[in-house]
């Protein structure tokens, strides 16, 4: 029988740090030869994971991640969704798992990772791309909405500022949808933290030009509210499709009673309304608007053909 082989405690303390996996050229450096290697590989107590990467541990996406970076060599970050996910934008680890990397060199096509040869600035263990440069490689492949969840996931609790990625996006010469970039900033900056929130904003209130909603402020300082018309005493919320469940049902109660004690009045769109017929809403909320106070009129919108205003 062949003994076990006791392995360096430095070694396992790298391993672990990175989430069990470990590349060829750091075993080497350690201690162990490609021959105590490959009988780790034949007992099974270590699995290949790619060529010169090693695992000690049951797979996982963190390690996958871990190995592309030791794949591309010094210098590789990861970067786009994959980087998004590892500063806590994204819930789902995505597949496959993107790396920037410096080198000039050729890997073979893995379903798993997604190799970018070009240069980044690494942060955090494993290294990926710092959270402004990761808006910006994402802004350049995803739509409005998708971009307006990113960042509005993003901004929350401070973890990237806005002002920080229009001043590295101004450094860009040529910058993929530099323009929706910039807009979808603007709206995250203004409140919204959703896409339908983007969506009320952008083809209800803009396009009608109504009253300019404050948003996620706290009218009767308990409740944040979607958008609040403080001038007029006028609240809409805007519902996905988790509302008007369970608790969340309970919640909109009680908020709803609160604002209706304060006088407040309260308006509710889903999705579908504000979508398919976004003119109807804008409708809508300047009636409420007038009854309340404001002098002025909605105006029509491109859509607007088939609504018919009131003079």
């Amino acid at each position: 029988m062949i003994p076990r082989t006791r392995l360096p405690a430095e070694l396992l303390r790298l391993s672990q740090a990175q989430a069990g996996v470990l590349s060829r050229q750091q075993a080497q450096g350690l201690g162990l030869s490609d021959r105590v290697v490959e009988r780790l590989i034949q007992n099974g107590d270590w699995q290949r994971v790619a060529a010169g990467i090693y695992r000690l541990e049951p797979e996982t996406w963190l390690q996958l991640a871990w190995a592309g970076v030791l794949l591309g060599g010094q210098g590789s970050a990861i970067g786009g969704r994959s980087a998004a996910h590892l500063h806590g934008w994204l819930k789902q680890p995505p597949s496959p798992v993107t790396i920037f990397t410096y080198n000039d060199f050729r890997i073979r096509r893995d379903p798993r990772w997604q190799f970018v040869r070009s240069g980044r600035i690494g942060r955090g263990e494993p290294a990926r791309t710092r959270p402004a440069q990761t808006i910006i490689d994402l802004a350049a492949t995803s739509t409005a909405e998708e971009l307006i969840t990113l960042l509005a996931e993003a901004t929350a609790f401070g973890r990237v500022n806005p002002a920080e990625v229009l001043q590295l996006a101004g450094n860009i010469a040529r910058l993929p949808n530099r323009r929706l970039l910039q807009d979808t900033l603007g709206m995250v900056a203004e409140g919204a933290q959703s896409p339908l929130e983007t969506r009320y904003l952008t083809t209800v209130e803009r396009a009608h030009r109504l009253p300019k909603a404050l948003r996620q402020a706290s009218p009767a300082h308990r409740y944040r509210t979607d958008c609040w018309y403080r001038d007029y005493g006028v609240i809409v919320e805007l519902d996905g499709a988790a509302y008007h469940r369970g608790a969340a049902r309970t919640i909109d109660l009680e908020r709803d009673n609160l604002h209706r004690i304060n006088d407040l009045i309260t308006l509710r769109f889903n999705w579908q309304l504000v979508t398919s017929d976004p003119c109807g809403v804008a409708l809508q909320v300047a009636a409420a608007l007038r009854h309340r106070g404001w002098q002025g009129s909605p105006s029509r919108c491109s859509r607007c053909k088939a609504v018919h205003f009131p003079p």
